[in-house]
């Protein structure tokens, strides 16, 4: 009786801290002998800026791999002299440093969505299903892409994953949060 106090105790804690019960359904112990753990430990992820020929991107790292295409690729000039394809690759890429850092190096539990901020159709990076704030955005969409956010991400991750970009892309067939462990193939290189 002790042990089912102590487990629905451990288990109301856990989902008042935000996590949920699949947390615990699905996982292993929390706690294995010294070397039962055959996984080797996931080795944080970064993000860089490079400049390839068609033009700036922002590329995964995962100690020796790098991401077989780019996340993203940076070519709008609508947003001015201060927001250069440049500036934009070197900002979003500190941005995704900072909140992948914050979730320990890992993309897991990380998903990008799309929202309204300040008027703007913007893209950021959620832990759970939130609405964008000036905490998790990423980047503001073009003019072209803020009509059809859903569609916007969809075409990211697509490329992301080395798909060809469709013409038409079905906006309902798409989820509002796009798992950004999703986005990066580190099979190959860039």
């Amino acid at each position: 009786m002790m042990k089912l106090s102590y487990l629905l105790l451990v288990l109301v804690v856990a989902v008042l801290a935000g996590f949920g019960l699949g947390a615990f359904l699905n996982q292993a112990p929390l706690s294995t002998a010294e070397g039962q753990n055959s996984q080797e430990p996931e080795e944080p992820t970064t993000f860089k800026c490079v400049q390839g020929n068609s033009g700036w991107a922002t590329i995964a790292e995962q100690g020796n791999a790098v991401s077989k295409t780019p996340l993203f690729t940076w070519n709008s000039e609508e947003f001015g002299d201060n927001w250069t394809p440049e500036n934009r690759c070197y900002e979003v890429t500190r941005r995704l440093n900072v909140f992948v850092g914050k979730n320990g190096g890992k993309l897991s539990n990380l998903n990008l969505t799309y929202g309204t901020l300040r008027g703007e159709e913007v893209v950021c990076v959620v832990n759970q299903q939130s609405n964008c704030t000036d905490d998790n955005l990423l980047f503001t969409l073009s003019q072209k892409n803020a009509a059809t956010p859903r569609t916007a991400i969809a075409k990211i991750t697509d490329f992301s994953q080395g798909k060809a970009n469709a013409k038409e892309i079905d906006e309902e067939g798409y989820p509002q949060y796009f798992p950004l462990k999703g986005l990066v193939n580190f099979s190959g290189s860039w």
